[in-house]
């Protein structure tokens, strides 16, 4: 059975091309082939009705499958069940295209796109000298200078990390907290950083703990001036307590560039230990 493309349609804010296919089989499935441009990304989004298949034909792309990270290349496939939120960019500045298969049919009233707003909370939460507080939507003119300082995110994503613009850093910290708690870091009422604690996304860390609840920690200070006086160990310290009494979590990861010394100590210093022999550490609940 020959079936033809039925529909071609842009989605024009990030410049994806879908054409689709079917239903077939009396509504048992359908396919769509998505072009991917360079840069190119889809926000994040559920089905309430389908089962969903990507079958990577050409390049690669992030997915991000209900909190959980995958990089998908040629021949690799990724499965996303009905009800959970995922999204997929690509990060490499080349073209991709995959062919996504819905089971059953899809049903674009059954598509839903989330906000492009960011999620917030209201825990507020006490160190010993530090305060976090939930990030909002007014908080973008301090996170944004400090991912637009070349120095700052050579300590927290490596060396190599390129300064982000404003419209990347509001997309990753919006992406990221559907999943996660944000918190802005302040002292004596000033911000001087941002942690937040989600859902661990690292798919080689969490098989080798099955059926262990993990989250991870991720923190950046952006004030320099600051560095070196035990400010982030105190605000690890203090969302690692949140995690365990709080959230209950089993454990928590915390990743750090062998090339940050000084990041690691503070996260020692708050209770992690070495995760073998891996740059990242690992702090436990205690029973």
């Amino acid at each position: 059975m020959l079936v033809k493309s039925d529909q071609t349609q842009h989605l024009c804010d990030s410049g994806l091309t879908f054409r689709r296919y079917g239903p077939v089989a009396d509504g048992a499935a359908s396919a769509t082939m998505i072009e991917v441009p360079p840069n190119g990304c889809h926000p994040q989004s559920y089905s309430s009705r389908c089962d969903k298949l990507y079958l990577m034909l050409e390049g690669a792309l992030r997915f991000d499958v209900d909190g959980i990270a995958y990089v998908a290349r040629a021949g690799d496939m990724v499965i996303v069940p009905k009800g959970q939120v995922s999204h997929y960019f690509d990060w490499q500045g080349q073209p991709a295209r995959m062919l996504l298969v819905h089971v059953p049919s899809l049903d674009a009233t059954a598509e839903h796109v989330l906000p492009n707003v960011l999620r917030t909370h209201d825990f507020h939460l006490q160190g010993e000298r530090v305060t976090l507080r939930p990030m909002t939507e007014d908080d973008w003119a301090h996170v944004c200078a400090w991912n637009a300082d070349a120095e700052v995110l050579s300590w927290t994503d490596g060396p190599q990390t390129k300064p982000r613009t404003p419209e990347e850093t509001q997309w990753i910290h919006r992406t990221i907290s559907v999943f996660a708690y944000i918190f802005i870091i302040e002292l004596e009422g000033q911000p001087i950083g941002d942690i937040w604690l989600q859902k661990l996304n690292l798919p080689e860390i969490r098989e080798r703990f099955p059926g262990r609840d993990l989250r991870r920690i991720d923190v950046e200070l952006g004030r320099k001036e600051l560095w070196g006086k035990g400010l982030g160990a105190d605000a690890i310290r203090t969302l690692l307590r949140f995690a365990f009494e709080q959230e209950g979590a089993d454990g928590v990861y915390y990743g750090v560039e062998r090339h940050n010394p000084r990041s690691r100590r503070a996260a020692e210093k708050a209770g992690f230990q070495p995760l073998g022999d891996e740059a990242g550490l690992i702090a436990w609940r205690q029973p």
